[in-house]
Order: structure tokens, then sequence, then C-alpha cells
């Protein structure tokens, strides 16, 4: 579906938004991009989806390197930021984009229609945009990617600010697409929609593709630790000692870095009930993506959740 050689595109400022990027996908696939602020995955997928010009490098849409309306008809683009006229309806703002990618229009409000409701977002099609919420207009954006059925989407957290129903429809979807062989990528800092997401993951640090691989790849040679906590009632055990285990006691629960996983949980619960104290909560947060993507950076993405930098 794309093909990127040597990717590369430095702004005005000088500043460098990728470099060197090689990455190719095929229909089906499920291409997700992590990385921290500034690490250049909002600009991978803007030279994708056409937005910026590639200085140097190549890029291969469907098999063509020349790009035209046809081929951008053939795109569904959700950017970082909404872009909507706010005078004009939900439902005039889709339609719009759907005359754009070139929908009849009774094509065009047929797939409209099912996508507002699966959106949660049919009672306010009618309602000017500038009325919208912060989350109703980003879902307001996938909508009107996903109206025209596109071969190839190109999604830049797609899930920011969507509530947990929507997320849950808005996977469903890029699953069925998948499957029906559509291609996607996607840029998100959040691990667990990116591996419920991805059939392949790539980081990205400092405008370059550092390393790639399935979820499975990827956490294999991960050597982190399960952090388990038991919060509890009553009194707090005199003393837990469990081999290759750091366990901390605090007045209401306790906090234990384990390196053999969930193996120690029967043990510490014991050591709270046999100190005649009661369970209320046993939380168990095992290493994911973005315990990888430090491993072999260094760096910290957890922190890419509040704000966005141009990347």
């Amino acid at each position: 579906m794309f093909q990127a050689r040597d990717l590369g595109y430095t702004y005005p400022s000088g500043r460098v938004g990728v470099q060197g990027v090689s990455l190719k996908a095929g229909a089906g696939e499920r291409v997700v991009a992590m990385g921290p602020n500034g690490s250049g995955k909002s600009t991978l997928l803007r030279l994708v989806s056409t937005a910026l010009p590639s200085r140097p490098g190549t890029l291969v849409l469907f098999g063509e390197r020349q790009v035209s309306r046809e081929t951008r008809r053939r795109l569904g683009v959700v950017q970082d930021e909404p872009v909507h006229v706010d005078a004009l309806t939900g439902m005039e703002n889709a339609g719009l984009f759907g005359e754009l990618y070139g929908l009849s229009p009774k094509r065009a409000s047929a797939s409209l229609i099912g996508l507002f409701v699966a959106f949660g977002l049919e009672q306010v099609r009618d309602v000017p945009v500038a009325e919208y919420s912060y989350g109703m207009k980003r879902k307001l954006l996938l909508v009107e990617a996903l109206a025209h059925e596109p071969e190839l989407l190109v999604l830049d957290e797609p899930a920011l600010a969507l509530d947990p129903p929507s997320q849950a429809v808005l996977l469903g979807i890029l699953e069925e697409r998948s499957r029906a062989g559509a291609c996607t990528l996607v840029a998100t800092n959040e691990p667990a929609l990116a591996q419920r997401l991805a059939t392949r993951v790539v980081f990205l640090s400092e405008g370059e593709l550092v390393a790639q691989g399935t979820t499975a790849e990827l956490l294999e040679n991960l050597h982190g630790t399960t952090r388990i906590e038991i919060r509890f009632t009553g009194e707090t055990p005199d003393e837990v000692k469990l081999d290759g285990v750091a366990v901390t006691l605090l007045p209401d629960r306790i906090v234990a870095e384990s390196r053999s996983g969930v193996e120690v949980l029967p043990r510490l619960t014991e050591a709270v009930l046999g100190a005649g104290s009661q369970i209320t909560r046993v939380e168990v947060c095992e290493p994911d993506l973005a315990d990888v993507f430090t491993q072999i950076t260094g760096l910290d993405m957890r922190g890419d959740k509040e704000g966005r930098a141009e990347e």
C-alpha cells in the first residue's frame, strides 16, 4: 500500500522532522508508530499522507510514485488537530469530505449515518460544529476519514479524547477494515491501544526509526519487572521476604517489584491475610511497549500524554 525509502523532512526552522526513514506496509497490515513528542511520528504520517513533500527520499503509494487527486482519494486521514468549518453542522462537514472523496450523495448519506450512530454523534449531526466538544470533533474526524472506505488509513492519535465505548468502536472498525484488505498507519503512545491494534510496531526517536517488529517480538527480550500492589485494611505484615522480589511495606498496601511475573502473588496475599488484614484491591502492571522503548533508547515516552508539540 505504501513504501517509504529514506524519507526525510526538515522544517523551515531548521529542526529535523524525520531522517532516513524506510518503511513499507501491505494490505491488511496495521502499523503503529510510537515515540515521545518530537520523535517524528506526526511528520512521518504527514509525509505518507502527502501533506508534506519528502526532502530527500521517495514515497510510493499503491505502486505509484506520482501523487494525484485520485491517489489521495484512496487515503483516509486523521490529523493531530481537528479541521472543520465551524459554521456547518457535523453532517454538512462530513458530507463535504464525502464529496471531495468522490462519493455520490446517496452513498455518502448511507455511510455517514451509520458512522454517526456508531460513534454516538447521531443526536448532534445537525448541530453546528462550533458547538461540539473537542472529543466530538475528534469523533467527527474519524467519521470523515472512514466514510469512503479508504484503502490506506493514516491516523494520528485516533483514540485521543475518545470515551471507552468509542475506542472500542474504532478498534472494531479498524480490525474489520483490515480483514477487508485496508492498510492502517497509526501514531499513538498508548501501549494498550498499540498492543491491541498493531500487526507491527515501529519506534521513532529523534526523527529516526530505531526498532520495529510485532508486539510479541519486541516484548520477548524485555527484561522488565512486574509491579504488584496489594491494598488492604488492618495490620501491616511485619516482614515479607521473597527471592528476586523487592517488597515495600506501607500502612495500607504492599508494593512488590517481581522479575518472575505474578508467580509471587499467592505468597504476597498469604502474608497480608496471615497478618489478619483484609485485601481490598490487587493491581498488576506488566511491562509493556513503553518499557521496551525505554530499554532500547533510554528515553521515556509516557510523558507524551499532556500537550502536543510539533512533530
